[in-house]
């Protein structure tokens, strides 16, 4: 079965996979299983729009391939916020924001003496308040992994995983090193490669944990269209070669579970977590507050602020009332006239509705802006 882009709704994926992994519930009578044949795979391609399997001239032949063999959901309905760590928990958990409690790319922290700000890296427990379909397999004596994937640094119910930033330490990590797949000092520097050799790898890890571990359920998510799409735009040449390029990394995958011998009991699903749209203006909140008077600054630090504005994309999220002192590196720089627009209705809706414990008020920039 394929689910590639278009999974009608995070909830259906979730019940999906668990399905598959665990069958049907045991009574609570009998013993907790210890295992089990069944594989699934869920590869995430981060950013691919659902117009680009209708386009006839993008070169994805494993894409096609697969869905002309499975099943394709015709839309996909993210979830609200739609960024990628919001959507991704909910994929895993089959709740929204709300209740998951992951609204921003990390977790927002509201420290004394300086703004607010997204802090990715911080453990799964402190970011995810609901239970998650890697919890369930583990409960269940399944063996779980994770490549890439978010919200989930330190997820004690993951058996195996080569994350985002790989702990040169890590079993998988040195397993890697010892395959030849990359050097230690490639390994101790990651994150200063450009992201799409990290892709590369991140591929090549979860083809060598599909190998060595062959996990019941692997969560596999890769990143370079993102990142191309957010520099380059949607639709131009540059996403376009990473859409191509994504297709030869799911290729190796398919690859790897038909050399595996695991291709027979493996489900495979490929999802995204949203698309893109182009943007003419960009509106930046925290500009007009300071000018305002709402937000003070000294020196090109913020020193005080009755109102602070948390871009994510295309909603903002109004934090009220703290005050920050002494704030570090924290600039605000006048933009350019063409770059940024006055805050108003034309360019903006603002919302009051309660998304989490943390964010009461919203704006969200209309089709063609971004905040």
């Amino acid at each position: 079965m394929f689910a590639p882009r278009r999974i009608s709704s995070a909830r259906i994926l979730l019940v999906l996979v668990a399905g598959l992994l665990l069958a049907a519930p045991a009574p609570q009578a009998q013993p907790r299983r210890t295992g089990s044949a069944n594989h699934v795979v869920v590869i995430s391609l981060d950013g691919f729009g659902g117009w680009a399997l209708d386009d006839p001239y993008l070169p994805v032949a494993t894409l096609r391939r697969l869905a002309a063999a499975g099943a394709v959901a015709k839309a996909m309905r993210p979830v609200d916020p739609t960024v990628t760590w919001a959507n991704h928990t909910s994929m895993v958990t089959g709740v929204p924001p709300a209740r998951h409690g992951v609204i921003f790319n990390g977790l927002l922290i509201r420290d004394a003496g300086v703004p607010p700000r997204v802090e990715p890296w911080r453990d799964k427990n402190e970011l995810v308040h609901a239970r998650t379909l890697y919890d369930a397999a583990r409960e269940r004596g399944l063996t779980t992994a994770q490549v890439d994937w978010v919200a989930i640094q330190n997820a004690p119910t993951i058996t195996w995983e080569f994350p985002e930033r790989p702990d040169p330490k890590g079993v998988i990590a040195q397993e890697t090193v010892k395959a030849g797949i990359l050097s230690q000092a490639d390994l101790e520097a990651f994150q200063t490669k450009n992201i799409l050799w990290r892709d590369h790898i991140w591929t090549q890890a979860a083809a060598h944990i599909l190998r060595h571990h062959r996990p019941n359920l692997l969560l596999f998510h890769l990143l370079n269209l993102d990142s191309t799409q957010h520099r380059y735009g949607p639709r131009t040449p540059a996403s376009m070669d990473a859409m191509a390029h994504l297709d030869s990394q799911v290729t190796t995958i398919v690859t790897t579970l038909e050399k595996s011998g695991l291709l027979a009991n493996t489900t495979l699903f490929v999802v995204s977590d949203h698309g893109f749209k182009t943007v003419k203006r960009q509106i930046r909140p925290n500009v007009v507050f300071a000018k305002a008077g709402l937000i003070t600054v000294d020196s090109g630090k913020i020193t005080g602020a009755r109102v602070y504005s948390v871009p994510e994309g295309g909603t903002d999220g109004i934090l009220e009332g703290r005050m920050f002192a002494a704030a570090q590196d924290s600039h605000i720089v006048d933009p350019e006239p063409n770059e940024t627009v006055e805050l108003s209705l034309e360019a903006v809706a603002i919302s009051n509705r309660r998304i989490g414990t943390e964010v009461r008020t919203r704006v969200e920039a209309r089709l063609g802006s971004q905040l």
